[in-house]
């Protein structure tokens, strides 16, 4: 006797439509993540374009008209999140705008980018730092208390040391040239030589061009670093903008991963908002705006440009002969002047080294390992997994194609 063959139909892939701005690298790169998750996996199709809130319309109609499974979006404020709630199909937010979560939430570790940009203003040899923010902005907030737990795990007095001020305009050609002139008058009350993080890029740069209306000079007066690390805007004054760099494509592809587990049924708590995946940051790329040390002790200032200026392979007693200071001298000069020990200055100048090699050449581990000064590469390995959570061949499949070091 035969048994009969049940075939079972291959479901068809999921329809998703992505609800966005796309006037930023960061949500342009999210959408790319969001669809090459459809690719890989096959399990969903994107509709062909992308909208903005303005031009989405109803989003009942929207999903009934075109199948719309599920929608990935940049939930900005509570009137998107009233529009989200009924609209019938799984929602993944991208944009860490609102304090409150009740659409599920794929971000970045916000408190991480502020905490790269201290640990990178203060390897600048900054003494007196600044934070521009969007105040009421989750991800300014966020950022903020990064910078300052960054600045006093390296032993800055935040209370003395530390300036914040806010505030990202309106839009309008009023609201931008207000915000100008408070910027200008925020900067002439700080101190110089200034450490200065914008919390976005768009932003570092609204200060950059505040500072040098001032009459200062860029980086030797002030050094600004933004967050966003978007190719038109680091580019866009004739000093290129220091930035850290967010992993705005992997979001976009764990946002997708996530929708598709709820639209296929996935944990109803999930479905209700009631988690936020935080995706590691741990990048600076570090360009002229940032070229800078800012170190009165001659001493700590010779080490270091022997670090920078070296093949990675400086030990620490050849630093102590260079300064011509005793090495347990040195050693608390170094802490306190850049909040760091000469040993991690090495281990941060060789990862930065082997970043950009990474990045922008097929050399192999080995080869890199030895430019960088780690020697092989297995204490290649150990650095990258250790400071960076990730293996260098995942870091070079992340960033081939760009990026300089963050020296």
């Amino acid at each position: 006797m035969k048994r009969s063959v049940v075939v079972r139909k291959k479901r068809p892939p999921f329809r998703v439509q992505v609800i966005m701005g796309g006037d930023l690298e960061y949500f342009r790169n999210t959408l790319l993540g969001a669809r090459h998750y459809g690719f890989d996996s096959g399990r969903l199709v994107f509709a062909d374009r992308w909208l903005a809130h303005e031009l989405a319309g109803d989003l009942r109609v929207l999903v009934r008209r075109d199948g719309i499974d599920g929608i990935v979006a940049a939930v900005n404020s509570a009137a998107d999140e009233a529009r989200f709630a009924g609209v019938g199909v799984p929602v993944v937010n991208v944009s860490n705008s609102r304090g409150e979560v009740r659409v599920p939430l794929v971000t970045q570790d916000d408190e991480a980018v502020g905490r790269l940009a201290a640990e990178h203003l203060r390897a600048c040899g900054c003494r007196a730092f600044g934070f521009w923010g969007q105040p009421g902005a989750s991800y300014s907030e966020e950022r903020l208390a990064g910078f300052r737990a960054g600045l006093a795990g390296a032993g800055v007095e935040v209370g003395r040391c530390l300036s914040v001020g806010g505030g990202l305009g309106g839009g309008g050609r009023q609201d931008a040239t207000r915000l100008f002139a408070r910027m200008k008058r925020w900067l002439a009350g700080q101190e110089r030589p200034l450490g200065v993080f914008g919390v976005l890029d768009t932003c570092a740069l609204q200060l950059l061009r505040a500072a040098r209306d001032l009459g200062w000079r860029i980086p030797e007066d002030v050094a600004v670093l933004g967050a966003g690390d978007d190719d038109f805007w680091v580019d866009f004054e004739s000093v290129p903008l220091s930035s850290v760099r967010l992993p705005s494509r992997e979001i976009g592809y764990e946002a997708a991963r996530l929708l598709d587990g709820l639209m296929s049924g996935g944990d109803g708590r999930v479905a209700r908002g009631g988690r936020v995946v935080r995706l590691p940051v741990s990048e600076v790329v570090a360009r002229r705006s940032t070229d800078v040390l800012f170190v009165e002790d001659e001493a700590v200032a010779k080490a270091v440009r022997l670090i920078r200026a070296g093949d990675g392979r400086q030990s620490v007693e050849e630093l102590v002969r260079a300064a011509g200071v005793s090495r347990s001298g040195l050693q608390a000069r170094f802490k306190r002047v850049l909040g760091r020990s000469m040993l991690a200055e090495i281990h941060r100048v060789k990862l930065a080294r082997a970043q950009v090699l990474l990045a922008t050449t097929d050399m192999k581990l080995a080869a890199v390992a030895e430019l960088s000064g780690m020697g092989s590469a297995h204490r290649l390995s150990v650095l990258f997994r250790a400071k960076l959570g990730r293996t260098p061949s995942e870091f070079r499949g992340e960033r081939r194609g760009g990026g300089e070091s963050f020296i």
